[in-house]
Order: structure tokens, then sequence, then C-alpha cells
């Protein structure tokens, strides 16, 4: 079942990370060679100009949106990536005083981490969900997209970050097996 939801996780944070790359693209594109290039030949060719009309018109409808639609999308990215790192044990440890404890001492260190860990994500999770609630229905300013729908990973990700957490303390340790 895990697999399944990491395997979900690493997909959605791939697919947000291309389409926030091409819109960045795209906007590069529209603003260096249509508003650039494009328009200094069209002053200088007026047999062009159609044409850059058309592409400047074309692009720039996809391109109003792509200073702010990527910056969300990455958001989207790192909290995915957040739970991805810290289902693989990717995060960085500071375990030098841990590996001086005690096997039981150990096992109450790692379970009070764990639930600092979940009271924080617990309030993030509240917190989310009180924000979305109230300015969820409001739309992005370049584009029909209401805010929640980007700001839905923040309670995603505090559930996903939860159930790494909780697994990671609920494993079977190395010196258990």
């Amino acid at each position: 079942m895990l697999r399944l939801v990491d395997k979900l996780a690493e997909g959605i944070a791939i697919l947000c990370f291309v389409v926030s790359s091409g819109f960045i693209f795209l906007n590069v594109l529209n603003r260096y060679l249509v508003l650039g290039l494009m328009r200094d030949w069209a002053k200088d060719y007026e047999g062009l100009r159609p044409a850059y009309f058309a592409v400047r018109d074309v692009l720039g409808g996809v391109v109003v949106t792509a200073d702010e639609v990527p910056g969300l999308l990455l958001v989207w990215v790192a909290f995915l990536g957040a739970y991805l790192a810290m289902r693989r044990e990717g995060h960085i440890a500071f375990d030098l005083v841990l590996d001086n404890l005690s096997d039981r001492w150990k096992r109450a260190a790692e379970g009070l981490n764990a639930a600092l860990i979940l009271g924080f994500l617990i309030m993030l999770f509240w917190q989310s969900i009180r924000m979305i609630r109230v300015s969820g229905a409001t739309e992005i300013e370049t584009a029909e997209i209401a805010q929640g729908w980007f700001m839905l990973i923040l309670p995603l990700a505090a559930l996903l970050l939860a159930l790494a957490a909780m697994t990671r303390f609920l494993a079977p340790k190395e010196d258990e097996t």
C-alpha cells in the first residue's frame, strides 16, 4: 500500500515539475524570441507582422500565468519531495547523540522526535484546512484557478509526512530483527 502511495506521490511531483518547466520554457520563449527577436523583425519587415501578431497572441494567452503557476506547482514538488525523502530516509540525520545512547534511551528519543513531528504536522494540517476554507475559493491573479487547488498540498503533505513519520518510528530497527 505504501509503495503505491510513494509511486503516486512521485508521479504527481514529476508531473508538477514537468508542467512548471513547460510554463517557464514558454515564458522564456515568448519573452526573448517573440517579444524580442520577432518583434524586431516585424518592425523591419512588414510581411512578418501577421505571423508575429499570431504567435504573440497564442503565446501571450498561455504565458500570462507562466510566472505564478510554476511557483505554486513547485510548492507541490517540494512537499511531495519532503515526503519521499522521509520515506526513503533521505533527510539529513544528526544521530551522533543517538549512537551513544543505550537502546532504551535511543528508542525514547526517537519516540519524542516522532511525537514532536506529529504535533507539528497536526497543527499544519489544521491550520491549512482553516486557510483553505477562508481563502481557497479566491482565484489566483493570472488565471481563473482557485487558490485552494494549490493550497491543497499543505493538508495532503501533513497527512503524508505523518504517515511517513509513524511508519519510520514503528518500523523494526536493524538491531531488533
